[in-house]
């Protein structure tokens, strides 16, 4: 038996009340926290962790200590980072603090501390080339590269890649981690072994040595950003702008 269906269509009356209810829903969900608040905490959460680690005791009396309360920093990254990057790549600095800040979450650095090594390895230049081969912001070896892409799962296509910023920071950011890992989580070596090689620094540990040169030079740059945050005066973006003061007076001491 064939039973005919009596659908009615809808007033429209009806189709405004249910266009009315998906708009209240809609603004219902974008009121509901989103990952961005969860991220920025784990951000500050990994800064301080790691600045305890890097400064152990003296920590307290740091002027990182000073900024413990700042809870977002990337637009003082960013615009440090478009201070210190050459004139042609300022347009990209947004893209280049994003992906410090993003790898420094993923491994538990202090974005800060990234930064300091970029500087002391490159001076924040894409294209700096190394007397043996090291290449980009992160002055990385093409076979360390891709070792650690490999290991790491990191996209790698090659020594002329290392040039982009996004790849050489990823790669960079991942080999300092490996190194973390095998040193104990203790900064000097660890530091001393992204720029000697693990197995130098292992061999001046059997005799006893202490290699503090590099790991010093970084920290001074470390300290000389944190110095510019830690100002009471004007914006995150206006003490950026006295990131490069703070930086030509810490590079004045590493020489001295």
């Amino acid at each position: 038996m064939n039973t005919e269906l009596n659908i009615k269509k809808p007033s429209n009356k009806s189709l405004k009340l249910v266009s009315s209810l998906t708009l209240f829903a809609t603004m219902l969900a974008s009121a509901q926290p989103t990952e961005v608040g969860a991220a920025t905490n784990r951000q500050v959460h990994n800064r301080i962790t790691h600045a305890k680690e890097l400064l152990g005791k003296k920590y307290k009396h740091s002027t990182v200590h000073k900024t413990e309360k700042t809870d977002n920093i990337s637009e003082f990254i960013t615009s440090t980072t478009r201070n210190l990057l050459p004139k042609t790549y300022k347009k990209s600095a947004r893209q280049v603090a994003t992906v410090i800040i993003k790898e420094s979450e993923r491994y538990g650095f202090d974005p800060i501390f990234l930064m300091a090594v970029i500087q002391n390895e490159s001076s924040f230049n894409p294209r700096m080339k190394g007397g043996v081969g090291e290449i980009g912001l992160m002055q990385i070896k093409p076979d360390t590269a891709e070792w650690i892409a490999d290991l790491s799962g990191i996209k790698y296509e090659g020594a002329e890649s290392l040039y982009k910023p996004e790849v050489n920071i990823r790669i960079g950011a991942a080999y300092l981690n490996k190194l973390r890992g095998q040193f104990s989580s203790n900064s000097t070596l660890y530091l001393t072994a992204y720029n000697a090689g693990a197995g130098n620094v292992r061999k001046m540990v059997s005799k006893k040595m202490a290699p503090k040169i590099y790991a010093t030079a970084v920290m001074k740059r470390y300290f000389a950003i944190y110095s510019a945050l830690g100002t009471n005066k004007g914006t995150q973006s206006q003490r950026a702008d006295q990131v490069l003061a703070h930086m030509m007076n810490a590079t004045k001491i590493v020489r001295n």
